[in-house]
């Protein structure tokens, strides 16, 4: 797993627990933290308790964007992962820009797979997408009309131009791309150490062999004389 979903994740759970207590105190997020029985490296701690922070500073903020795409749902009936990760995604791309929107929706989304109901990643994407066309002023591209169609009259001019979202899609393509290849990278390099680590035990296994059977030539000899 890639060290930004695990991130992710543990801020999941940070957040989930303050949920359940009902409080904003950072510590609960700590102790969290600390449950876990192997610790995560520091660039993961650093990136969860930063979207940990972010989410609580701007909850009001991050709540009335879902909101204001739920279709009146209570805020009550959206269950609690599916809302804490939603939280996190919209933290990531619309308030903190550490992540752009397709990458973090794409991420919520997987999590929302593992973590809630069958229905969480369509539900999230849903509303990650809605909230990404509002934040980033993105017109959604209708579909080709057929030619029997009766013309419908121009809409009013745009006074500020917009983007479409497959223009938007396009231009983050690239960063995607050059994050997959940052990926490989890093985990060409974690294999490499780890190979350079059994090579290393390999050759001293070996000089540990050499060592116990010189000894055992000198004990044979001292024996012979």
């Amino acid at each position: 797993m890639l060290p930004r979903r695990k991130s992710r994740i543990l801020a999941l759970c940070m957040l989930y627990a303050m949920d359940m207590q009902r409080t904003d105190d950072q510590s609960v997020a700590s102790r969290v933290e600390s449950i876990f029985s192997r610790p995560f490296p520091q660039s993961v701690t650093d990136y969860a308790f930063f979207l940990t922070r972010g989410v609580v500073k701007n909850i009001e903020k991050i709540d009335d964007l879902i909101f204001r795409h739920t279709h009146n749902w209570d805020k009550e009936r959206i269950a609690m992962v599916d809302r804490q990760i939603m939280r996190i995604a919209i933290c990531e791309f619309s308030l903190k820009k550490s992540a752009p929107a397709v990458v973090a929706i794409n991420e919520a989304v997987a999590i929302a797979k593992l973590f809630g109901t069958e229905e969480s990643g369509r539900f999230v994407n849903g509303i990650l997408d809605a909230v990404n066309v509002e934040v980033n002023d993105l017109v959604r591209e209708e579909p080709a009309r057929e030619e029997t169609e009766e013309p419908q009259p121009e809409a009013p001019k745009q006074e500020k131009p917009k983007i479409t979202r497959s223009a938007y899609l396009a231009k983050y393509a690239k960063e995607a791309a050059i994050l997959e290849k940052e990926k490989e990278a890093r985990r060409a390099a974690i294999e490499a150490e780890r190979e350079a680590e059994r090579e290393e035990r390999r050759r001293i296994r070996e000089a540990e062999r050499e060592a116990r059977r010189a000894q055992r030539e000198a004990e044979k000899l001292e024996e012979e004389y």
